[in-house]
C-alpha cells in the first residue's frame, strides 16, 4: 500500500445525488464501505510489518457550505485551515482520535455519520449536504537500537462527496438551494484541480534538497444495477511530512 511506502493519497466518491456514495464509501455495521475496508487493510499490512512501529491517528469532518465541522466531537463552531510547519496543512482544533483496530474505526465513523448535514429533497430523501472526509495520518518508524530515528508520517484521505445537484430537477429552495449551489461550485474547482493534475505534462522541477513530485489519477469507474457512483483515486506525491527523532 502506497500510504506506508511514505505517501499521500486521496480516495473520492462522487456522483450525482442519490447514487449511493456514502453507503459506498461507510456501509453499515453488517455491509463495510470502502473506509472500512481500506483502513482494514492498512492494519492487515501494519501487523505483517515486523521491522517497523506505527501509530495511526484518525478525524472526520464534513465541508458544510464551505465550512469546517468537526463530526466526532459537534460543537456547533466551524474550523479553519492552518498551515503547521511540522504537520503540513491541518485543520485547527480538529479532534483527532489514535486508532489500534478495525472495529474502533468503524464505531467512530458511525457515530461521526449520525452528525452529519443530511435533509430530504425531491431526489433524495437522506441527501447528504457536505462533504465528508475521513482523514488517516500514519506516522512510521524502524524498530532499531539507533538513537536518531526517521520517523515517516503519510495521510491518507478518503472522502464521501455530496452529490452534483440540479435546481430544476430537485426543486430545491431557500436554505436547500444554497447548499446546492455551494456544493456544485466546490465540485467544480476539485474537477478543476484534478484535470490540471491529470493533464500535467511538464516534468516535474528538481528543487535542490527535495525530490521530484511524482503526479497522476487513476480513474476507477463504479457501476451496478443499484448505485451508479464512481471512485476516484488519487495520487499526489511523497509525503514531505518526516522528521528525525533522537531517542
Amino acid at each position: 500500500m502506497a500510504v506506508l511506502g511514505g505517501y499521500n493519497a486521496s480516495v473520492f466518491a462522487y456522483g450525482a445525488t442519490g447514487a449511493g456514495k456514502t453507503f459506498t464509501m461507510l456501509g453499515d455495521m453488517q455491509n463495510p464501505g470502502l473506509m472500512v475496508r481500506v483502513v482494514a487493510a492498512l492494519f492487515d499490512r501494519m501487523r505483517s510489518d515486523s521491522e517497523h512501529k506505527f501509530n495511526v491517528v484518525m478525524s472526520y469532518l464534513e465541508v458544510y457550505n464551505e465550512n469546517i465541522k468537526d463530526l466526532l466531537t459537534p460543537t456547533g463552531q466551524y474550523l479553519e485551515l492552518r498551515e503547521d510547519s511540522t504537520r503540513g496543512v491541518t485543520v485547527a482544533g480538529i479532534t483527532e482520535y489514535a486508532v489500534t483496530s478495525v472495529e474502533q474505526t468503524m464505531e467512530l465513523l458511525h457515530r461521526g455519520n449520525t452528525n452529519r448535514s443530511v435533509e430530504p429533497t425531491k431526489r433524495n430523501e437522506t441527501s447528504s449536504r457536505s462533504h465528508a472526509v475521513l482523514q488517516i495520518v500514519v506516522e512510521q518508524e524502524a524498530k532499531t537500537a539507533n538513537t536518531k530515528k526517521q520517523v515517516v508520517v503519510s495521510k491518507l484521505s478518503l472522502i464521501d462527496l455530496a452529490g452534483s445537484e440540479r435546481a430544476s430537477a430537485t426543486e430545491n429552495r431557500g436554505q436547500r438551494l444554497l447548499e446546492g449551489a455551494n456544493i456544485n461550485r466546490s465540485l467544480l474547482a476539485l474537477a478543476n484541480c484534478i484535470n490540471a493534475l491529470a493533464t500535467d505534462s511538464k516534468p516535474s522541477k528538481l528543487v535542490k534538497g527535495k525530490k521530484p513530485i511524482a503526479k497522476y489519477v487513476l480513474h476507477l469507474p463504479y457501476t451496478n444495477p443499484f448505485m451508479h457512483c464512481k471512485i476516484l483515486c488519487l495520487k499526489l506525491c511523497p509525503s514531505v511530512l518526516s522528521w528525525h527523532r533522537i531517542c
